[in-house]
């Protein structure tokens, strides 16, 4: 049986349509980093971020920062939340450009008459911040702010954007980049998935089925190839 027509996009925003990973990661990590050594973390700053680097790259989908003050004999709690803090509290750049193709990819979908939903997860000034800063608003039709906490399931976001309007997950789609965030909750509910696998999260492997994206690419463009 074909799949029926696709009404809806629901997208992530790091690492799907904004280099997030290389424009932002180094110099939150250095922030992060200067925040647990003055939280008590041994060190440098410089230290401490080529540690969560390296606990990211070794270790990926574990608290980083909760890692790395266990490592260095520093109370995981309070360090860890200031490294957490600071990571993903902090200012952005006034302008940040979208991932080439993206813009391209956006207006493709559009042009069918699709519905673009942004649903982005993290702390929301930032978010916004990074919304304002590429200008991506405009280029979709919704932008819904999952907020950060130790619940945050994005999931709740696209239930409550198909009760609203109108849609059947078996309608949409869903593309980002983590398969235990966007790709899981889509699953969930029966959407069509695509993986864009880069940026920080690129390591990360899937837990099974459940977080296993329908296809797996390495671009914005060729997931909305995917969807055609």
């Amino acid at each position: 049986m074909s799949p029926r027509p696709l009404r809806a996009v629901f997208l992530d925003l790091d690492d799907t349509l904004l280099d997030t990973a290389g424009i932002l990661l180094r110099p939150a990590r250095l922030e992060a980093g200067a925040a647990m050594v003055a939280a008590g973390l041994p060190g440098t700053a410089e230290e401490a971020a080529e540690g969560l680097a390296r606990i990211a790259r070794e270790r990926p989908g574990e608290n980083p920062f909760e890692a790395l003050a266990a490592e260095k004999g520093a109370d995981p709690i309070r360090v860890g939340y200031a490294g957490w803090n600071a990571f993903f509290r902090r200012a952005v750049p006034e302008r940040m450009p979208l991932m080439e193709g993206v813009a391209g990819g956006l207006a493709a979908l559009r042009a069918r008459g699709v519905l673009l939903l942004l649903v982005t997860f993290g702390d929301v000034a930032t978010q916004e911040a990074k919304v304002r800063a590429t200008g991506v608003a405009d280029l979709v039709d919704r932008v819904v702010y999952e907020p950060l906490a130790p619940a945050s399931d994005k999931g709740r976001a696209f239930r409550s954007l198909c009760a609203e309007l109108g849609l059947d997950p078996s309608e949409c789609a869903a593309v980002g980049d983590r398969p235990d965030a966007e790709i899981a909750a889509a699953k969930r509910l029966g959407m069509r998935t695509v993986r864009v696998r880069r940026g920080e999260h690129r390591r990360l492997e899937p837990r099974g089925p459940g977080e296993t994206a329908d296809a797996t690419v390495e671009t914005f463009a060729e997931a909305v190839e995917r969807l055609s």
